[in-house]
């Protein structure tokens, strides 16, 4: 009974450390994009519906992100450029050399 409880609990820990590694929010990647905003000087922007940009604000402080923005020219520049607004953009992903800016 003892071997089995062991078993079980390496089960139990196994399945809880893979479930982890496969989380849809990386918080790394969100921590790489935002600082990505302040070198960045290019970036697509993407426009998302309600409900993606609604699963984005589990990422993404949208408050900070549209501030960031704001302080980088560049990128504001490439938001205009693509019809948006800072006030549009809800989120944002990728890396200096691949940012990704999601707008309503």
């Amino acid at each position: 009974m003892k071997m089995f409880k062991i078993i079980a609990v390496a089960t139990t820990l196994a399945i809880g450390a893979s479930a982890v590694s496969a989380a849809p929010f990386d918080n790394n990647d969100t921590f790489t994009a935002l600082n990505a905003l302040d070198t960045a000087t290019h970036a697509t922007v993407l426009t998302v519906n309600s409900y993606e940009a609604s699963e984005l604000k589990f990422d993404n402080d949208v408050a900070s992100v549209q501030s960031r923005l704001k302080s980088n020219p560049y990128l504001l520049r490439a938001i205009t450029n693509q019809g948006f607004t800072i006030d549009q953009v809800v989120g944002v992903d990728g890396t200096t050399t691949d940012l990704t800016i999601y707008a309503l």
